[in-house]
Parts: structure tokens; C-alpha cells; sequence
């Protein structure tokens, strides 16, 4: 790709600086006894640190590079994505946070499979586990692809490859708790760039939302370079992309329940000391994504008001083709350049770098927890020594990290955040139907659970893979509130017809006192 500009010094020497702390991170911690200090960082992080990584996890390339540029591709609905990211966590809050941490385990498909004592669902928890993480995975590695472009002019397969070795190194040798220090500062680097890139437009040069909304409203006309017919008024509305009123729904249902389903969120709410503290993580979460939430779709739209003024606004060339050629994943590295050179250009990237190691990070940990802990461990050999499981958990990671390399050529050519939420509706309709129900509804049985993650996992797949072979009104931009809706269905279904068959004999033996585990006073 000819770049048109000189390499960011600035960028080069931030991300070699937290490369540097990422590897002494990984070496101070490199150390873990036990399989509980691999995956969960020995259940003793505070709450503003875990918050932070748990942010830092959250907003991947989606939110970082990917907000901003479905903003900048399709106005207002993109402005969606930011809201239903954000309104995830308030489910979190309510219905999930706290019993699990309470229940105590390692991960997810610990959950299900424990809770109805069911090999069977540990399995099928497993296979969701690698089916949004993988999914999730993807778009951060298109992210890592396209930014190491634009930094030192690689070609986007050697890029992809470089960054899936960096990551698995560190995840592989340091676990879960250099994964928290690395995560608790690339946090604050991703969310300082992105506040720069707000406050100066906004600050400095004076673009008010008000200003910017109506003039992208009031343009009619061609855009430049691609001379395509832009519709402001279009833009700035509902509907301009999302058609149906089916479509809008289920993707906001897919991103608000289908993060209090991703499994490398919800295994940080392990990490944490005690349930009060994962509910104060929480608060803590929707405080700091709530700020970035807010500061993305602006710095989104802020580029295509730039965009189409072109030259009269002092835009080089160069900026102007890399948003004529791919404006939906490179909005953000624009802003940078445009508004503050090779300094800001060079922070945003840092960010960006920062935004794909965290979350990358946090899905090998997930994924190598679901192969290592869920499968080879409690499936195979229960009584496997705690070194063995560590070793086990090593490779589980070293093979989930290189997998990022096919899952990243594969990505080429898609928009980051709406890939990323096929991942959200994957988890939307496998575990967060399960999990609610399995904290909330006693009389959930061990069929309906895996009733619920098959119709999850089954429906989710047909829907995105195979949408085209599907009529045209079961079609959608994301399947996710849809198919959760049959999930929930499904467990509600077989558990009643279960239990009118078996009377209390279909419930798990001890379901009452898991119910006052999950729901009575925290025990010392």
C-alpha cells in the first residue's frame, strides 16, 4: 500500500515503549502454580483494575477503529452499535455479574455444566465458547492487519502474522495476570487517544455536534474521489442502512444481551474477589465505556464532515483516498493524522494496537479455558495434577492464538464492528438465554439448558453462514435477538415438558441450594 506520508516515528517509539512493558509484564508473571492462577489471576483483582481490563477487553477493534467507522459509513445507525455496547452492561449489572461470581468457578461452560451436572452441556458450552471467540477474533485481527498497514507500510498477511505471534506469546507465558496489567494499561492508552481525538476537533476547532449534524444533513450530492451519491438527509436518519424495523431490533437485541454473553467478559468476573466486588467492577465498567461510547459516533461523524468538504478543509490527498477505499475501518486513523499529525496519528494507533492485544488477549485466555479447563481436564481427565493443567492451559493458547492467522485472511475484506456483532449475536442466543436462566428460573432443567445452547448455536449458524439459503423474511443484518428469542423458548419449552413428565426428579438434585448460593448473603 503507498502510504503517501513518512513512517510515524511517534507511533513506532509508543508501541515499542508498550511492547517493552508487555514483555517485563510477562516475564514478572510468568510463573503460575496452579490452573486457578493461569485462567483467573488467583480470584484477586480490585475492582478499578479489573474494570479497567475488563474495558480494555471490551472495547476491541469494534469499539476502537469500528464505531467510528460504521458512524462514518451509515450515520445514525451506526450510532446504534455504541448503544447497544453500552446498554450490555446494565444486563450484566442486573442479572448476571454477581451470581457468578458467586457460584465460583472457572468459566462458562463450568456454569452450565454444574449447575445441571450435565457432561453434555459442558460440550456444548465448549463448542459456543470457540464459536463466539473465534467469531469475536476475526475482526481484531482485520483491525491488527489494516493498522500495521498503515504504520509500516506491511503487507496485510504479514502484518496479521506478526501480531498473532506477539499475542500469543504473552497470553502463553504470562496468563491471566500479566493479561490484567497489560490490559489495565492498554485501557488508558486506547481511551486517552480516543478523548484527543474528541476533544480536539470539538475543543479547538470549534465543530459542535449541532454544526456537524446539520451539515451532513443538508449535503446532496456526489462524494469525492468515489463520486457516489450521498443522500445527507438519508444519513442522518433512521433507516439508512438498517431498512426494517426486524433488522434494527434484532441487532440492538444481539448487542445489549450478547454481551452479558461473551465468555472473555464474563470469566474476568471470576477474577474477582467476591460478588459485591464484580457487581462494583460493574459500575465501575459503565462509567468508563459510557464515556468512550459517547466520544466515538462524534469523532465518527466528524470525518465525514471533513470528508466531503475535501480540499476546502486542507485534507491531503492521501487522507482522502485511504476514506475513499476503506473509511469504515480507517476513520479513526484519519482523525489522528488529520487533526494532529504525526503525533496524534501516532497515539491513535498506539490505541488502536492496544485495543487489538487487550481483546485478542482476553479470547485466547476464554478459548484456551474452554479447551484446556471444560474439555481435556473435566471431560477426559478429571484428575489431571495442577502443573499438568497448566501446561495443558499453555498449548490450549498457543493453538487458539495462531488460529488468528487464517481467521484474519478470512476477514479481509469486512467492517469490523458489524462482524463483531455476528459475535454478539452468537452469544446473545447461546449463553445469555442459558445463564439467566440458569440463575433466575428454578425449575430449569438439564434438557432445557441444552435445548437452549443448540438452538443457540445451530440457529446462529445457519442465520450468518447461511443466510442466503434461507427465505427472504428470516434474512437478517444479524440474526441475534431472533435467534435468541428461540433460545429462550426452547429451554422454557423442554424444561416444562420435562418436568410434567419427570415431576422434581427432572430438576437437578441440589437446585435449591445453588439458587441460595447464587442469591443469598456472600459467604466468608
Amino acid at each position: 500500500m503507498e502510504l503517501g506520508y513518512q513512517i510515524p516515528v511517534t507511533a513506532l517509539l509508543l508501541i515499542g515503549a508498550m511492547l517493552a512493558f508487555t514483555v517485563v509484564t510477562t516475564f514478572m508473571f510468568r510463573s503460575q502454580k496452579t490452573s486457578a492462577d493461569y485462567y483467573l489471576a488467583g480470584r484477586k483483582v480490585n475492582s478499578f483494575i479489573n474494570a479497567s481490563a475488563i474495558s480494555s477487553d471490551y472495547l476491541s477493534a469494534a469499539s476502537f477503529l469500528g464505531v467510528a467507522g460504521v458512524a462514518f459509513l451509515f450515520g445514525f445507525d451506526g450510532i446504534i452499535y455504541a448503544l447497544g455496547f453500552f446498554v450490555g452492561y446494565i444486563a450484566l449489572l442486573l442479572f448476571l455479574a454477581s451470581p457468578l461470581r458467586k457460584f465460583g468457578r472457572y468459566t462458562v461452560p463450568d456454569f452450565v455444566s454444574e449447575r445441571f451436572h450435565s457432561k453434555t452441556a459442558r460440550i456444548l458450552g465448549v463448542i459456543g465458547v470457540l464459536f463466539i471467540s473465534l467469531f469475536y477474533m476475526a475482526p481484531q485481527m482485520l483491525g491488527a492487519g489494516k493498522v500495521m498497514g498503515l504504520l509500516l507500510n506491511l503487507d496485510y498477511s504479514t502484518s496479521i502474522i506478526i501480531i498473532a505471534c506477539i499475542i500469543t506469546f504473552y497470553v502463553t507465558v504470562g496468563g491471566m495476570k500479566a493479561t490484567t496489567v497489560n490490559q489495565l494499561v492498554q485501557f488508558w492508552i486506547l481511551f486517552g487517544a480516543m478523548f484527543l481525538l474528541a476533544f480536539i476537533p470539538f475543543m479547538l476547532k470549534g465543530l459542535t455536534y449541532t454544526d456537524v449534524v446539520k451539515f451532513l444533513a443538508e449535503f446532496k450530492g456526489s462524494t469525492p474521489i468515489t463520486g457516489k451519491e450521498f443522500d445527507g438527509a438519508a444519513y442522518t436518519s433512521p433507516a439508512y442502512w438498517l431498512t426494517s424495523l426486524k433488522d434494527t431490533l434484532s441487532l440492538l437485541l444481539a448487542l445489549m444481551f450478547g454481551t452479558a454473553g461473551l465468555p472473555h467478559i464474563l470469566v474476568r468476573f471470576y477474577t474477582a474477589p467476591d460478588g459485591k466486588a464484580a457487581r462494583r467492577t460493574v459500575i465501575y465498567v459503565l462509567f468508563l465505556i459510557g464515556m468512550f461510547y459517547i466520544l466515538s459516533p462524534y469523532v465518527g461523524h466528524v470525518i465525514r464532515y471533513v470528508f466531503l468538504q475535501g480540499e476546502a478543509m486542507g485534507v491531503s490527498p492521501h487522507l482522502m483516498q485511504w476514506l475513499a477505499d476503506n473509511g469504515k475501518n480507517l476513520a479513526v486513523p484519519v482523525a489522528g493524522s488529520y487533526f494532529g499529525g504525526q503525533v496524534l496519528l501516532g497515539i491513535v494507533v498506539a490505541g488502536a494496537f492496544a485495543a487489538i492485544l487487550s481483546t485478542v488477549a482476553g479470547l485466547i485466555i476464554a478459548s484456551a479455558g474452554a479447551i484446556g479447563h471444560d474439555l481435556v481436564v473435566n471431560v477426559f481427565n478429571p484428575n489431571m495434577p495442577e502443573r499438568s493443567r497448566v501446561k495443558v492451559a499453555r498449548v490450549a493458547s498457543i493453538a487458539v492464538g495462531l488460529l488468528g492467522i487464517p481467521l484474519g485472511f478470512w476477514a479481509e475484506s469486512m467492517q469490523i464492528a458489524i462482524l463483531v456483532g455476528l459475535a454478539f449475536a452468537i452469544a446473545a442466543s447461546t449463553f445469555f438465554p442459558v445463564l439467566v436462566m440458569g440463575v433466575w428460573w428454578p425449575r430449569m432443567t438439564k434438557g432445557g439448558a441444552c435445548a437452549g445452547l443448540v438452538t443457540g448455536i445451530v440457529g446462529s449458524f445457519f442465520m450468518i453462514l447461511g443466510k442466503g439459503m434461507l427465505p427472504h423474511f428470516l434474512q437478517y443484518n444479524n440474526p441475534g435477538g431472533f435467534v435468541m428469542i428461540l433460545s429462550f423458548i426452547a429451554i422454557y419449552t423442554v424444561s416444562k415438558m420435562e418436568y410434567a413428565a419427570k415431576g422434581e426428579t427432572a430438576l437437578p438434585h441440589d437446585t435449591m441450594e445453588v439458587m441460595t448460593l447464587l442469591h443469598g448473603p456472600e459467604q466468608a
